[in-house]
């Protein structure tokens, strides 16, 4: 199954991103600060992160630069923000604009981490290739 690492400080959110991505079947793992979220990421193996870009502490920046600097640094970020012109793009293969459109964040998801199983469109884990203009 192919596992994604959700980032936010806003409670609400992450229960319904994991909510809706585990209805993709994706299985998701969430973090409510930058800290815990690359901790996470160091000890786990995801096929993708989406990160809140502005939380106190760590922002989404500062765990999108970790993820690049590290050994996983392959894996694809999305950022997510009400204001995404803070987002320091090299670091992010997407990002989106809140409120995000589920569809649109599904289809990113499935774009560059791959689908949850063979039987729902024939496609297996694995990540994508190219950045997703939003």
């Amino acid at each position: 199954m192919v596992s994604l690492l959700v980032i936010d400080d806003d409670q609400i959110l992450l229960d319904l991103y994991r909510q809706m991505l585990k209805r993709q079947g994706y299985r998701v793992h969430t973090a409510d600060s930058g800290e815990k979220g690359i901790r996470m990421f160091d000890n786990g193996d995801y096929a993708l992160v989406i990160t809140d870009l502005v939380m106190g502490g760590m922002d989404g920046n500062g765990v999108a630069e970790y993820i690049r600097r590290s050994p996983k640094g392959m894996v694809p970020v999305i950022g997510v923000s009400g204001t995404p012109w803070r987002a320091h793009d090299r670091h992010f293969d997407a990002v989106m604009e809140k409120p995000v459109s589920m569809k649109d964040l599904v289809a990113s998801v499935r774009l560059l981490a791959g689908w949850p199983s063979k039987g729902r469109g024939g496609r297996e884990g694995g990540a994508g290739c190219g950045t997703i203009q939003t």
